[in-house]
């Protein structure tokens, strides 16, 4: 057991030594973007854990502000309300204190949000390929944009569409082969020498 403990205690040290650095100078919301399946919510849990700050997943924050889900949004609304909404969800939380914010697919292929998000906040992309997003996605059936016979397709098409506006983040993560821990020490490694830079 002790030689377990040895094993294990300098990485341990080694993350706490970084997120108390991180916390320290992160004056900003950080806010995650990327396709589904990226890893944002589970990687953006994690992390806000790992640095005792609070998380949100700007959809959740849409639907409980509407009422309704993010489906039923699209279907009586339709695509340009939901993004009207979505700006002004994002507005809300991103004008608050340091926290961790998981924002929905499409969001950061908006101008006005785009711009606001990196105005005020740490943008991470959180990239992966189409095939590892789908395989972590599993049921598509509450993924309006997936819910169709060939969800893969549509993945690698919104992939190619959306990577130029994802490019703009500050921080980009590859979250390919990495199990949500990986992911979370590769996005304090980075966040720890953007800060440093910045």
């Amino acid at each position: 057991m002790s030689n377990l403990l040895r094993k294990t205690s300098p990485h341990s040290n080694e993350i706490s030594q970084l997120a108390n650095t991180i916390v320290t100078r992160l004056d900003r919301p950080l806010i995650l973007v990327g396709l589904m399946g990226s890893g944002k919510s589970a990687v953006g849990r994690r992390t806000a854990k790992r640095l005792g700050l609070n998380f949100i997943d700007s959809d959740q924050k849409i639907v409980s502000d509407a009422g309704i889900s993010i489906t039923e949004i699209f279907e009586l609304a339709g695509e340009a309300k939901f993004r009207e909404m979505e700006f002004q969800a994002i507005t809300k939380l991103v004008l608050s204190k340091p926290q961790i914010i998981a924002t929905g697919g499409g969001a950061f292929c908006h101008p006005q949000t785009a711009s606001l998000l990196l105005a005020k906040g740490l943008v991470v992309w959180l990239k992966a390929l189409p095939e590892t997003l789908l395989a972590r996605i599993g049921s598509t059936k509450s993924r309006p944009l997936l819910n169709n016979d060939n969800p893969l397709a549509t993945l690698a098409k919104l992939n190619k569409e959306r990577e130029k506006h994802y490019q703009k983040a500050q921080i980009k993560i590859d979250t390919d082969g990495l199990s949500t821990r990986k992911a979370m020490m590769a996005l304090l490694r980075a966040l720890d020498t953007h800060l440093a830079r910045h």
